[in-house]
């Protein structure tokens, strides 16, 4: 048998943990010396205790894990309920990550208009293309970017060399449900549908063209994409522009890694000329 400080060091809690179970009667020691009135553990109790410490883990209270091991929960249930409780907690983490990337971008879209840099933004004469596209809702952006995968997985041969674009048609910016296009640039086709071996169907139509079209370029994980549309704001005022049409997004690399760092992005706005009465 152990003493209490053995059974601590080896379980790697703290005595102060193991006398409070043992007084609130969640788990005790195998047995108590009356004399001394030292407490022994044996080493069959370390799976006992694991229970105990893998619930509190999953956010259990404490009379709910002593109502749990009075249910006797076998193994393979509590396998499955950390393994939920892992992709509760990975989601979360996930969640926390992109809301500090968010925040990293806004200080940059800050720095960059203090600096008074002027954006880099290119014009472009944009002529009305055929795309095969389909559009759906979508809980947020980055499924997007999963949807591309499947659609560049299984896209025909002929066609993989095709652009990917994607059109928000929601009425506002919306961080979930949203009303997203995913397709591609491609040549007419004498096919209306273009159905795919994962079982998605595109539809082919003409995405308009601007002959005004502010583009610029991104290089950034999904959260850096507002950098583009703040430079083409800034710009867009600054001579005189006003958007004219939906924005869309040309995917010219799609992530590599896991951040998605290397996501290469063209944003294209449609523009017109704010005419000389409405600007004075």
């Amino acid at each position: 048998m152990f003493t209490v400080g053995d059974f601590a060091r080896l379980a790697q809690v703290s005595k102060r943990l193991l006398r409070y179970y043992d007084e609130i009667g969640l788990f005790k020691p195998n047995h108590i010396d009356l004399a001394s009135g030292y407490r022994y553990y044996r080493a069959e109790q370390m799976s006992y205790l694991n229970r105990i410490l893998a619930l509190k883990e999953l956010g259990l209270s404490l009379d709910q894990i002593r109502q749990t091991l009075t249910d006797t929960i076998s193994t393979d249930a509590l396998h499955g309920m950390l393994l939920l409780k892992k992709v509760e907690i990975e989601q979360q983490l996930h969640t926390e990550l992109r809301r500090i990337q968010m925040i990293e971008t806004r200080l940059q879209a800050i720095r960059d208009d203090e600096s008074g840099a002027i954006p880099n933004i290119i014009m472009k004469n944009i002529p009305t293309q055929s795309v095969f596209s389909l559009r759906r809702v979508m809980d947020d952006f980055e499924m997007s970017i999963e949807l591309y995968r499947q659609l560049q997985a299984t896209m025909p041969p002929d066609l993989r060399g095709g652009m990917f674009f994607c059109i928000c048609h929601s009425d506002e910016f919306a961080e979930t449900e949203l009303d997203m296009e995913l397709g591609l640039l491609a040549a007419r086709s004498k096919n209306a549908t273009l159905a795919l071996a994962n079982g998605l169907v595109l539809t082919q139509r003409e995405l308009t063209g601007s002959p005004l079209m502010a583009t610029t370029i991104v290089k950034g994980a999904l959260a850096t994409i507002h950098l583009g549309y703040a430079a083409i704001s800034k710009w867009s005022s600054m001579h005189g522009y006003r958007l004219a049409g939906i924005p869309r997004e040309l995917l010219l690399q799609l992530p590599q890694t896991v951040a998605g760092n290397d996501l290469i992005t063209e944003i294209q706005v449609p523009v017109e000329l704010i005419p000389a009465l409405e600007q004075a």
